[in-house]
């Protein structure tokens, strides 16, 4: 059946899962798209470096049941890719489901030398999207970390941009943490095989201020964190079996959570309530306008445990997730080291790029104070219960 029919999206997982239909492009169309324009100016810069990547995950098949399966990182292999028709056909025989990452930095000191005096060097950034989005996501804001020395770390979440699944069908939000951990183990691997020292894992950098971790942002990566405590041996950190140690993280910064829908982005009632009948049996899907039209997060936080650096961020005029949750989040919250900021007169994008300088301004506010948190957290630097 064509792809975009609603019935065949429900009932293809589950002829893939019995074994009765291979898909011939697991990633339903979104391998071999073209190179969005505003991506073009990063990827084509000559002084930035990037690698496309792909970590394996164990087919669903393979597991005893689809609930195992959704809460696996268990990786069968990874690999550099090129996007190229032929590696849908090898990415079927490896069994069709695979997480796409790419990896970006600055081989030498940019002209003008490193901003922030180069404090991101030897620490990575992991910056993870939101549902309904992809990772490239952020390409026009990626140079202003690498300038800092950060090597930047994108990965797309399962069901968007180049990974497996169909487009925004989530039959469980484990996918989500699972998908992160696989490619931070797959960097450890690809770090420790390429004669690299494996550095981001060494210590929280909130109490020891030499040793650098990574950067956390969404909050995909506060369930990460719920479902993967840290640990500070670099090759097990490469292992992904039952009970491996985990990375240690340096911190969230959060833009927009969606700890709550904001009111103008609720669908009807009559909505909803057929919309938690469909997920008993097809996933979960966004209906939301918060989601599908406004470029929303994963709405699933569990933060009473989380204990890591968090920097909150919202818009004060964001339609839709709503910032009054977000403060009453932070109010909440147990870390020793949080802070929130509520930007008056934002929405939910953020960091949208100006069309001049001075129309970009917004965007340069944010992205200023994005990048001195991190460099602080670098530094072992801490904002106790800062509201602002």
């Amino acid at each position: 059946m064509p792809l975009g029919n609603p019935l065949w999206e429900v009932v293809e997982p589950y002829l893939v899962a019995a074994n009765l239909y291979t898909n011939p492009d697991p990633t339903h169309g979104r391998y071999l798209l073209p190179h969005h324009p505003p991506h073009l100016e990063l990827i084509n810069n000559p002084d930035v470096k990037h690698v496309w990547r792909r970590v394996f995950l164990k087919p669903y098949k393979e597991f005893n049941t689809l609930e195992e399966a959704y809460d696996s990182c268990e990786i069968i292999g990874s690999e550099e890719v090129q996007l190229k028709p032929e590696e849908l056909a090898s990415g079927v025989k490896r069994g069709g489901r695979w997480v796409f990452y790419s990896v970006w930095k600055l081989d030498k000191e940019p002209q003008g030398g490193w901003e922030e005096g180069g404090k991101g060097l030897n620490r990575d950034l992991l910056l993870v999207h939101g549902l309904s989005d992809y990772g490239l996501r952020y390409a026009p804001h990626v140079l202003h970390f690498l300038k800092a020395g950060f090597r930047v770390i994108i990965p797309d979440l399962p069901s968007y941009g180049r990974s497996t699944g169909i487009n925004s069908y989530l039959p469980s939000l484990n996918l989500l943490p699972a998908a992160v951990h696989a490619v931070l183990s797959d960097v450890a691997h690809w770090d420790i095989s390429s004669g690299r020292h494996q550095r981001q894992f060494h210590g929280r950098l909130d109490s020891v201020c030499d040793k650098p971790g990574r950067i956390f942002r969404a909050d995909s990566s506060l369930y990460y964190v719920l479902k993967y405590p840290p640990s500070s041996s670099e090759s097990a950190i490469a292992d992904t079996h039952e009970g491996a140690p985990r990375p240690n993280i340096a911190g969230a910064f959060v833009l927009c959570p969606m700890v709550d829908v904001s009111p103008e982005s609720r669908p009807s009632a009559l909505i909803e309530y057929i919309a938690k009948g469909i997920k008993y049996f097809a996933g979960s899907l966004p209906l939301a306008k918060a989601v599908r039209g406004n470029v929303s997060d994963d709405p699933r936080v569990e933060a009473d445990f989380f204990s890591d650096p968090i920097r909150l961020v919202h818009g004060s005029a964001d339609r839709a997730t709503s910032p009054a949750a977000t403060e009453r989040l932070f109010h909440r919250l147990p870390n020793a080291d949080k802070s929130f900021k509520l930007y008056d007169g934002y929405e939910h994008v953020m960091c949208k790029v100006g069309i001049d300088a001075a129309d970009d301004e917004k965007r340069q506010r944010v992205l200023k104070d994005w990048r001195s948190w991190l460099i602080a957290h670098c530094d072992g630097d801490d904002n106790r219960n800062k509201q602002e």
